[in-house]
């Protein structure tokens, strides 16, 4: 049975298709990270948001206020950088996700070219088989039909003189 011609292509293909599937389980959790530190930031402004409140309703300085400001200014100038961060998170795994589909599309081609490949050895080596076989039988019936009447029955095994 003949090697399928294109196993080292297959071989190198999964393992391509391997290392991007972890590719994007990296950038999945990349994206999960950028996700959660966009959460906590809204958690710690709430937080912030509620005893901020309780201090105005008992009467603030001003200082306290411009602290307050500053501070509100600092938590959106880290929610645009989260959302930057996750925006480009999300990027990046949708493009390892397309590029492991794409391989794995390239791998399942292959593995198809070679269940063909395996299947038409298999057809070839059954036909073969048959072909040997017939001949064996039609050998052996010769062989018979001639011992029956009392004669070789073929010429070439008895030193290619016919009797």
């Amino acid at each position: 049975m003949a090697a399928f011609p294109l196993q080292l292509v297959l071989d190198v293909a999964e393992r391509r298709a391997e290392a991007k599937s972890r590719l994007v389980k990296v950038a999945y959790v990349a994206w999960l990270n950028a996700r959660t530190h966009q959460v906590r930031l809204e958690q710690r402004r709430h937080l912030y948001a509620g005893r901020l409140s309780v201090k105005m309703r008992q009467g603030c300085s001003a200082a306290l206020a411009q602290a307050a400001g500053e501070a509100l200014r600092a938590w959106q100038a880290d929610m645009k950088a989260a959302l930057r961060a996750l925006e480009n998170a999300q990027r990046e795994w949708r493009l390892a996700l397309q590029a492991w589909q794409v391989e794995k599309r390239r791998v399942e081609a292959l593995q198809l070219l070679a269940r063909r490949h395996a299947a038409e050895q298999r057809r070839l080596e059954e036909t073969r088989e048959r072909r040997l076989h017939d001949e064996l039988s039609t050998r052996t019936a010769h062989i018979q039909r001639a011992a029956e009447e009392n004669r070789p029955g073929l010429p070439l095994l008895h030193g290619g003189r016919a009797g």
